[in-house]
């Protein structure tokens, strides 16, 4: 995929990429694809399965496009709208290292970032209560955005003890990610 795994001495892992809706598909490598998602190069034939699953579901949702990975004996697929790769059930520690989620997400607090994620057009969100994610949300899904008003309410309740952990992409291929701080 990159110039990293072929200095090691390893297979090259490709990843074709087609935006919905696919009226066309290019397998990318490099720059191209870190511009995308910089997560995306950091993916070879070593990476745990868990960890390609949940990175490259997430980055088909964050992307709105359908991606496969193929490396070695290795195929995946990821479409914007599936189920797959989700953290429900992870500890938010653990989700975050399987989503690749770089450095420490900006705190915010629980009304601003609310009204900031009813503005979201793409994203993800994972709510956390009892330091579990009991939710993973993907923000461009209608149907995910029906339960958005409901999560957020929760977030906004300090007894409810929910926290709220919300990332996307920017320009670049850089990630974007926020945590409502404890109460």
């Amino acid at each position: 995929m990159d110039s990293h795994s072929a200095q090691q001495g390893g297979p090259t892992a490709r990843l074709t990429v087609a935006f919905y809706p696919p009226q066309w598909a290019a397998e990318m490598r490099g720059a191209p694809l870190g511009r995308l998602d910089a997560r995306l190069l950091h993916l070879h034939a070593r990476t745990p399965q868990g960890t390609l699953c949940a990175v490259l579901h997430d980055s088909a949702r964050l992307l709105g496009a359908h991606l496969t990975y193929r490396c070695q004996e290795r195929h995946l697929s990821a479409a914007p709208w599936s189920d797959g790769g989700t953290q429900r059930g992870v500890p938010l520690g653990l989700a975050r290292h399987a989503l690749m989620l770089p450095g420490t997400p900006r705190p915010q607090a629980p009304a601003p970032l609310a009204r900031t994620l009813l503005t979201w057009t793409h994203g993800t969100l994972l709510i956390v209560q009892a330091g579990q994610v009991c939710e993973h949300l993907n923000l461009a899904d209608e149907l995910d955005r029906l339960h958005l008003p409901h999560w957020l309410e929760q977030g906004l309740d300090p007894r409810a003890h929910v926290t709220l952990h919300a990332h996307r992409l920017r320009p670049g291929g850089r990630l974007e990610q926020w945590l409502t701080r404890l109460r």
